[in-house]
């Protein structure tokens, strides 16, 4: 009797560590999932926010990365009161990049694609007129203005401002996070013949974040190391995306007036614009 509650014991203590692995890669699992959704729910949002800051502001790079710095915030700060968030936020900023803050997120690991409108739209042989200075799509008196179309809109359907958002999400969680990652930058490289018509073999399909024609339009690749950096070394991010489109407010201009954005409008890095 006593050799077979041995053997019991020992047969039991097999099992718990064949499967205590097991059951740690599913709890971690579980915890940077609900980490990704809650990140995925805060991007949409976020872009939504862009987008409406955008509408507003010209459709410019530097209203676009306002708004998704005010949208990701909540992210990155857990205070109970908009004084203490706001100190929240300074401290990330002041940290030079070792305390995580919107600021430093959206500069580093985003990019912004304005698929509408796009460029031929902005262009003065499309809808494009001076105004104030700028080349910008008129956004007052549209019942009235040409009936002509440019990329196949009208002038009504090119003050709709369209944007996606990609976002290289930090995974945190230790163990699942580099498998998640490796599985992230897997299918970024996978080579599908139903895939080869639109895409390259480096496009992020992880996400689609780049599709098909808007990719090829915006002449970007954008690839996973490149979106992570260096995030990419560890397999450690995983690439968010979300759209948001709302009707302009403003005339759409074919510049940045903030000079210090003005050379990120449409790079094609910080900004992709088809």
């Amino acid at each position: 009797m006593n050799s077979k509650r041995r053997l019991t014991k020992g047969q039991a203590m097999i099992e718990f560590v064949i499967i205590i692995p097991v059951l740690l890669l599913l709890i971690f699992g579980a915890i940077q999932i609900a980490f990704i959704y809650s990140a995925k729910t805060t991007l949409n949002y976020a872009t939504f926010q862009a987008a409406r800051v955008g509408a507003t502001n010209h459709a410019t790079y530097s209203a676009l990365r306002r708004g998704l710095i005010r949208g990701l915030a909540p992210l990155f700060t857990n205070s109970g009161t908009l004084g203490d968030q706001r100190d929240d936020i300074a401290a990330g900023i002041d940290s030079g990049g070792t305390r995580r803050d919107a600021v430093f997120e959206v500069d580093n690991y985003t990019r912004i694609i304005r698929v509408n409108p796009t460029s031929a739209m902005l262009d003065v042989g499309g809808f494009g007129e001076v105004v104030d200075g700028n080349i910008a799509i008129p956004n007052d008196n549209l019942m009235y203005r040409p009936t002509w179309e440019v990329d196949g809109a009208s002038i009504q359907d090119a003050n709709l401002l369209k944007i996606r958002v990609q976002y290289c999400y930090l995974l945190m969680v230790p163990l699942v996070n580099k498998i998640i990652g490796s599985l992230s930058e897997l299918n970024n490289r996978r080579d599908a013949a139903s895939y080869r018509e639109h895409h390259t073999i480096n496009d992020p399909r992880f996400a689609d974040a780049n599709r098909g024609e808007v990719n090829a339009a915006a002449d970007v690749t954008a690839t996973y190391e490149e979106l992570c950096q260096d995030r990419a070394n560890n397999q450690e991010g995983f690439v968010l995306f979300s759209e948001a489109i709302v009707r302009m407010q403003s005339e759409a201009y074919f510049e940045d007036t903030d000079d210090t954005f003005e050379s990120f409008m449409c790079d094609g890095t910080k900004m992709a614009c088809p």
